[in-house]
């Protein structure tokens, strides 16, 4: 019975891990093609920096850089974005953008890039923990269903013991 206790905290721990995994799949992919649409589809602009400020850090790690950006869009309107950036960016600087006209709300920074290896690791990252997933909710199946179990060794030999061997 100990045996199953810890396949079904496994398999729980499993549940979780799929229930993480697969909705930050599905928004680093969706990110990422939004971005690429972005680059491609996009107008280009120019914004200014409004304000700076830095997520303190923890565990000795440096903070994270973010930048307010304003920029007008064709349409005269105009736009605050909070962008994290890779280093401090003084007031004023100019910084160029690509927006879509349907969500200039969601302009993307040129510097920056598509993002692609980044995305590319978060995704192996998650594809990683979805599979330990499936395999300790399979554990869970195994408790949960005993039909679906697997006979020991000892089971498929008969009840006869494995060792010595019986030639």
């Amino acid at each position: 019975m100990c045996e199953d206790g810890h396949r079904l905290l496994l398999g729980s721990g499993g549940l979780l891990a799929l229930s993480v995994s697969f909705p930050l799949a599905v928004r680093t992919c969706n990110r990422w093609l939004f971005v690429g649409k972005t680059f491609n589809e996009g107008l280009p602009t120019e914004g200014g920096v409004l304000d700076a400020y830095v997520l303190p850090g923890d565990q000795g790690r440096a903070g994270l850089q973010h930048a307010i950006v304003g920029f007008r869009a064709a349409d005269g309107r105009a736009y605050r974005l909070d962008i994290d950036t890779d280093r401090r960016r003084p007031l004023g600087e100019q910084v160029r953008l690509r927006y879509l006209p349907s969500s200039p709300e969601r302009a993307v920074l040129v510097e920056s890039g598509r993002g692609t290896v980044r995305t590319v690791l978060t995704l192996l990252i998650l594809t990683g923990l979805g599979l330990v997933g499936v395999r300790l909710v399979l554990s869970l199946l195994q408790i949960l269903l005993p039909a679906a179990r697997q006979p020991s060794r000892a089971d498929r030999s008969g009840g006869r013991p494995l060792w010595p061997p019986s030639w």
